[in-house]
């Protein structure tokens, strides 16, 4: 909300406080200003006011707060002219649902004469951010800015019958608004009717039949207090929100709607001319204040701290709040305008944010003992660890995505939603991988061609009234293996890093059962580039190159490997047992063997030949693969490195060596191999 200063000034009399002090206090107390700007000279500031406060979106109820803030008198700048309802009135009113609209006060103002508003009026509307339109309609305006309360005027002589009637909509009922769209009504949506028809969209915006125009000589000024949820479910289902809705979607004061009324017909016959003929004011439901009971002892238990109970009655009573009832159980009574207070603790974080949030002692709360994770959240933090460990950063991406995103694999979508938010959010997915895909396609865009990411959460499928939830881990990798000034060059990442990488991951969940892979025909992957990943012979998910069409369809000119796990497949495993082996006491002793065979001679097969030729043989791995000029077509080399070591004692030259050599000709006869 806007809210010039000297305005505030003209209701509360903080006149020699500078503006940055009133801007902080205020932030400090719930009410954040965001930034001030310069309107013609004048200093406004940009007051975010949360939800709940609909009692504050105005420079009366502004004034309010700054005063209790300050120790600040503050009272209304104006005697408002002081009207009472006529035994008969030019316009009938009838409200035929008053548990949807409370009160409804209507005054008839006769010989009115529309034009251009005074140029104080313009300018304080154009310091909050509102064009003039008339005089009329500006006053309605002003009012609604200084005291929070939304107006409406009619043209007289266009309510045909001479009536109002609050009511819910009819069947197929239809309502040009003032905006020029012709809307259709539901049986829910409260409107302001007339004897033939809808005029008005109760508490969001009137209608174009009954505008207020140049030739207007007569108005009837509606001031009223809507429930809430009424405005709001009418405003959201239209997709129309305007300024009246914005506040009585949170909550006007039910005692200030023929305050407002008395003022802006006051300001009406000032700028416009004419006079008041008749006034109704209907207030059917009496709203009743809350009554919250307090022991004013919890003040100290939730903050901390000190709190005496006259200070804390001070403080409740510079907000408007009446406090009685006995010593340790107060009966506080809100004002009016308070509707978002109904428990003990509001009333608790009223004295917290009024006296200052630095009274509330920085001290850690006492802690119970920690719940121990079990083994399904374990598992999660060992594979995230993991995956980072191997450059993948955890994404996050909202669990509602749009059609097209939910189909751009070539699948069948996921389950529609039947009351969206929007159409970019409105299919639960079906699978991880398109938010994935996306966000590599949106680095790639952005010339940050390495791109590694997971996520591991709920899919959904659409099966019957209800969908199905199941829980996946995915990835995407795509770009360089490792960067080049490590290299010695940019070495892209291939089908076999993704293996890889489901591979160690793999191995958290099963190290007796290591996992297989086997051909499979998903339709999203490169037909030549993917494999179905099999645990004892159980499917549990799919790796491979994303199919061209995919990236197409993404705008994504990358090659990318991706994983898909079904994650509940995975924790149904048994947990493996943790295995430990001392660190070793004695020496190890290294050897190479550097070996061409035949290009169809797998490394893994001769590491694990290498492995089971003698027990000291600890451990044996591959580190260089070479085809070139310097070998025979159709072979390679391959060059292992050999670590021997014995528990108790070190091994002695003679025994390394005829190891080695056991090594050597073992791989020779069963590979052909030539040692280089």
């Amino acid at each position: 909300m806007k809210l010039p200063v000297s305005w505030l000034k003209e209701w509360v009399a903080i006149s020699a406080v500078g503006v940055e002090e009133i801007a902080k206090r205020l932030t400090f107390s719930g009410f954040e200003v965001e930034g001030t700007e310069n309107v013609a000279g004048e200093t406004v500031l940009e007051i975010n006011v949360t939800p709940n406060r609909g009692d504050a979106l105005s420079v009366r109820g502004l004034a309010r707060e700054v005063g209790a803030l300050f120790g600040a008198p503050w009272k209304a700048p104006y005697k408002t002219l002081s009207l009472k309802s006529t035994p008969k009135s030019a316009v009938s009113v009838s409200v035929a649902k008053p548990k949807l609209c409370p009160r409804y006060a209507l005054a008839v103002i006769d010989g009115v004469r529309i034009g251009p508003g005074p140029e104080w009026l313009s300018s304080r509307l154009a310091q909050v951010g509102i064009r003039s339109v008339n005089n009329v309609v500006d006053v309605t305006n002003f009012v609604l800015m200084e005291l929070g309360q939304p107006l409406h005027a009619f043209d007289r002589a266009k309510l045909r019958g001479g009536k109002i009637a609050v009511r819910t909509a009819r069947p197929d009922e239809v309502l040009k608004t003032l905006d020029g769209v012709e809307r259709k009504l539901k049986a829910d949506d409260l409107v302001i009717a007339d004897a033939e028809g809808a005029v008005a969209l109760a508490g969001v915006m009137g209608g174009a039949s009954s505008e207020v125009t140049v030739s207007t000589t007569a108005i009837a000024l509606e001031s009223a207090f809507f429930q809430p949820s009424a405005i709001r479910r009418a405003s959201r289902r239209l997709g129309l929100s305007s300024e009246s809705s914005h506040r009585f979607e949170r909550r006007v004061d039910p005692e200030a709607v023929f305050e407002a009324l008395c003022r802006a017909a006051q300001l009406i016959v000032e700028v416009a001319g004419g006079q008041v003929s008749s006034v109704s004011d209907l207030y059917k439901e009496k709203q009743k204040p809350a009554s919250v009971a307090l022991n004013p002892k919890v003040v100290g238990d939730v903050l901390g701290g000190d709190w005496k109970d006259t200070e804390v009655r001070f403080l409740l009573q510079k907000l408007g709040f009446k406090v009685g009832g006995s010593a340790k159980a107060w009966k506080v009574t809100a004002p009016s305008y308070r509707g978002d207070v109904s428990r003990d603790v509001d009333l608790i974080e009223e004295v917290a944010r009024l006296s200052g949030l630095e009274r509330v002692p920085e001290k850690f709360p006492a802690l119970s003992r920690p719940v121990p994770a079990g083994a399904d959240l374990s598992r999660e933090r060992t594979v995230k660890s993991l995956l980072a460990d191997l450059g993948f950063r955890e994404t996050i991406h909202y669990s509602f995505v749009a059609p097209e995103l939910a189909s751009v694999l070539g699948e069948e979508g996921g389950a529609t939603l039947a009351n969206p938010l929007s159409r970019e959010q409105s299919v639960l997915r079906p699978s991880l991988l398109p938010s994935l895909l996306a966000a590599a396609s949106h680095h790639a865009r952005h010339k940050m061609d390495t791109f590694r990411a997971f996520e591991l959460r709920s899919v959904f499928e659409a099966t019957g009234a209800r969908p199905g939830e199941k829980k996946r881990l995915s990835g995407v990798l795509m770009g360089a293996r490792l960067l080049s000034h490590w290299s010695g060059g940019v070495q892209a990442t291939d089908f076999y890093d993704l293996k890889g990488s489901v591979e160690r991951i793999l191995a958290a969940f099963s190290q007796d059962h290591p996992p297989a892979f086997a051909r499979s025909a998903v339709s999203y992957l490169h037909p030549g580039q993917q494999a179905s990943v099999l645990i004892e012979d159980r499917p549990v998910g799919i790796l491979g190159e994303v199919h061209p069409d995919v990236l197409k369809r993404l705008d994504l000119r990358k090659t990318v490997y991706a994983f898909d796990l079904d994650w509940d497949a995975l924790a149904a495993l048994p947990t493996p047992a943790p295995r430990f082996a001392d660190y070793p006491r004695t020496p190890v002793v290294e050897r190479d063997l550097a070996v061409v065979v035949d290009e169809g001679v797998e490394a893994g097969r001769i590491v694990d030949f290498i492995a089971k030729q003698d027990s000291v043989i600890s451990d044996a791995r591959v580190f260089d693969l070479y085809r070139g000029d310097q070998v025979t077509a159709g072979k390679k080399s391959l060059a292992f490195s050999i670590r021997m070591s014995q528990a108790g004692r070190t091994l002695t030259d003679e025994e390394v060596n005829a190891v080695f050599q056991r090594v050597i000709n073992g791989v020779k006869n069963e590979f052909q191999a030539e040692v280089r």
